[in-house]
């Protein structure tokens, strides 16, 4: 399976925390929006990070 195709699971203790956050997700792709925006976020440092270590 390529990591294009894999599937994010949110475990229950994480989708409560979400719920609390943006209080009451309305819908899967409301889900979807958040996790991979916040996704995006963590790469986007990961990258930094490399970048920093590399230079």
């Amino acid at each position: 399976m390529e990591v294009k195709d894999r599937v994010v699971i949110v475990d229950e203790k994480n989708m409560n925390r979400l719920i609390r956050l943006y209080d009451g997700i309305k819908d899967v792709d409301e889900l979807s929006k958040i996790v991979n925006n916040h996704l995006a976020v963590a790469m986007d440092e990961i990258e930094e990070d490399c970048q920093k270590v590399e230079g």
